[in-house]
């Protein structure tokens, strides 16, 4: 929807490999640029690249539950693993460690915090009950 709405090129996660730091960090030197990077959360709070302008989604933590469940993040062996992992932890739910370090840090970047639940009125947004099939990457019906 960001990438459409301002006429910039949407990049999925997968460009970089999803947890390629420096691949990422160069994905976003490219102007007019939108970049899905939930893995990278931690850098985008901690040391953001030059320039990047952060739409943090905020979405009710049993909603992310349920799409990791759709799209069968849950059973991935390593994933909410290596999300906790970047944080130091060795258990926990990657989604609520992510709002949490959100909250209690200042931001090095300018950025908006977006409710999922508004975006329901745009044009692009898909329902609930339409996404029941879709995977990992889709985003489109």
């Amino acid at each position: 929807m960001i990438a459409e709405d301002t006429g910039h090129a949407f990049v999925d996660e997968r460009a970089f490999g999803i947890y390629d730091e420096q691949r990422w960090r160069d994905l976003l030197q490219v102007e007019k640029v939108v970049v899905q990077s939930p893995s990278m959360f931690k850098q985008v709070v901690d040391n953001p690249p030059p320039d990047i302008f952060v739409v943090l989604m905020r979405r009710d933590l049993t909603k992310i539950h349920a799409s990791q469940r759709r799209i069968g993040w849950d059973k991935h062996p390593l994933g909410n693993t290596i999300e906790l992992s970047r944080f130091g932890l060795a258990s926990g739910d990657s989604a609520a460690t992510k709002y949490d370090y959100w909250a209690s840090h200042e931001k090095e970047a300018p950025f908006l915090e977006l409710e999922y639940e508004s975006l329901r009125q745009h044009p692009l947004f898909i329902p609930d009950d339409k996404r029941r099939n879709f995977g990992a990457v889709q985003t489109k019906l």
